[in-house]
């Protein structure tokens, strides 16, 4: 079994949500998610997946009413609107509002000019609760898919045109997110 991607409303198809990775040189990494709890306590709750576009010119500095912001913007969005599409198990992690992006110039993409878009995975359910071997089969999900799609964790590098091989298939975390 494979989960296919549900494009509609986000690109014409699969394969223009591909090119728009090439040409973006989409990149993923994601970080702890923490929030304060009732007592003051800091505590994890679950995950950032966080995506990066990368613009045209890597020394860009967007200003104002950017199109090329604009456009960076709407990928990554539409890129999340693949996956909240794609994995019904998925949905309550997301946010009412649409995730929040920034510029960035990460050390680890040489400062190139990119706009990260940060998508935040925790139990709405249970807000508040530790992150469980679930939540982290879910960010497993969604990083495998991406990888699958041409994104590349952590860093792009063009010379680098090997297929990502995991020993546990996309489908796999994707059952275990879903607890079962």
């Amino acid at each position: 079994m494979t989960i296919p991607f549900a494009v509609e409303g986000a690109f014409a198809d699969e394969q223009t949500l591909r090119d728009m990775i090439i040409a973006k040189k989409v990149c993923f990494d994601h970080d702890p998610f923490y929030v304060k709890d009732g007592s003051g306590c800091v505590i994890q709750i679950g995950f950032q997946l966080n995506l990066y576009a990368a613009f045209q010119d890597p020394r860009h500095l967007p200003a104002g009413e950017d199109p090329e912001l604009h456009e960076l913007i709407g990928n990554l969005r539409g890129l999340c609107r693949v996956f909240f599409q794609s994995l019904e198990f998925l949905k309550p992690c997301q946010y009412p509002e649409p995730p929040t992006h920034r510029v960035v110039y990460a050390p680890e993409r040489q400062y190139r000019a990119e706009v990260c878009l940060q998508i935040p995975i925790f139990d709405r359910e249970h807000y508040g609760a530790k992150p469980d071997r679930r939540l982290e089969e879910l960010l497993a999900t969604a990083e495998c898919l991406l990888r699958q799609l041409g994104a590349k964790r952590g860093r792009w590098e063009e010379e680098s045109r090997t297929t990502f091989q995991s020993s546990r298939s996309c489908e796999e975390h994707a059952q275990e997110a879903r607890g079962g």
